[in-house]
């Protein structure tokens, strides 16, 4: 084997020998110590020196002050297997600390692999995805169906009916048959309180009167005429003219002449109602005036119109269309403020009477 001349640096202090460790004094090669206590030949595990193999290494030692080595930790290695020529740096400190362990660390640059998720993680992830976009394409079909008017087959219920024996009868459809009645021509007597070109204006002015305690309605168009009051003559309906003036209106008395009237698809009731109908608005707008101004009903009068007011009322509101069940409300209703009128004198019950009476009128023109 040849010589080799090895080179030791203890505590920064270098020595060299032929391959073999020289024994020194250590008083003479290591640097003053502070008085802690005799100095010791044996050096504790944590201090042992690092030794350097090698020619090359004089040379890379020079450069040792000015570059820190950072070698990753390698297992130990059969020296006796290797050539000559190989050379190795090892830290006997960090060696004896490393006996007994196994598990090293893995060396710079490399990075530790994450293990994959576990099957029901993936799993439960997957489900999760499904019910989301499951959820989102629902709602995206819904608001397209909900975009469209009518349904997408409009001969199929857009649900099945539910088989309950609890289940409510179903309404009552609207009546309808094959009957017609004639309402036969008449003249009115009608206390106006002016004609407008416009419905605005006559809005304008049912609102003023109704306001004032009045009864009013707008009829016809080009131009638009606004009732407060309808009798049998205009002698009467002047009279009746008096309370209007006195709280700033002008109206007028006329009269006016209806039309004969047909009414088609009506069923049996409405024809009966249309008949007896008749009979008892002209007894009612009558009887209205009279009170209006001043003159009581005799026991004959008050007879009369209470017969022909059951004839109406006994019809049943079932059997009747929807615009002859309204008329014959509003029959009914001035019958019951006349009847008011009469138990308490109350002279507001007639003009509700008279409100009832020119709906009626409006049925009628």
């Amino acid at each position: 084997m040849d010589n080799h001349h090895v080179k030791v640096k203890i505590n920064g202090k270098e020595t060299y020998g032929k391959g073999k460790k020289r024994k020194r004094n250590a008083k003479e090669k290591l640097p003053p110590q502070p008085n802690n206590g005799p100095i010791k030949d044996d050096f504790p595990e944590d201090d042992l020196p690092i030794i350097i193999v090698d020619e090359s290494a004089a040379a890379a030692e020079k450069k040792e002050e000015e570059f820190e080595w950072v070698l990753p930790k390698e297992p130990l290695k059969d020296t006796s297997k290797s050539s000559g020529d190989n050379s190795y740096i090892e830290d006997l400190r960090q060696l004896n600390k490393d006996k007994g362990t196994k598990v090293r660390p893995a060396p710079f640059g490399k990075k530790k692999k994450l293990a994959p998720p576990s099957f029901s993680k993936q799993l439960l992830v997957s489900i999760g995805m499904a019910i989301g976009i499951g959820t989102c394409l629902g709602f995206l079909i819904l608001g397209v169906m909900n975009m469209s008017g009518t349904p997408v087959n409009p001969e199929v219920p857009t649900t099945a009916p539910v088989a309950n024996d609890t289940t409510e009868a179903p309404e009552t459809p609207a009546v309808s048959g094959d009957g017609s009645a004639t309402i036969s021509a008449q003249t009115l007597s009608v206390l106006q309180a002016g004609a407008f070109s416009t419905a605005e204006g006559a809005n304008a002015e049912i609102d003023r009167l109704r306001a004032a305690g009045f009864p009013a309605v707008a009829v016809s168009s080009d131009p638009t005429f606004v009732f407060m009051a309808v009798g049998q003559n205009v002698e009467g309906m002047k009279q009746i003219a008096g309370g209007a003036q006195a709280k700033g209106f002008d109206p007028y008395a006329k009269e006016i002449s209806l039309s004969e009237k047909k009414m088609n698809s009506l069923s049996e009731q409405d024809v009966q109602l249309l008949q007896e109908g008749q009979v008892l608005y002209k007894q009612l707008t009558v009887a209205t005036a009279l009170l209006l101004q001043g003159t009581s009903l005799d026991a004959a009068a008050s007879e009369t119109l209470g017969a022909s007011f059951d004839k109406v009322a006994a019809i049943q509101d079932s059997e009747l269309t929807d615009s002859i069940k309204e008329w014959k409300a509003s029959l009914s209703g001035a019958y019951e403020n006349i009847r008011s009128h009469q138990s308490s004198n109350n002279t507001e019950a007639l003009w509700d009477a008279q409100q009832k009476l020119l709906d009626a009128t409006k049925f009628l023109y």
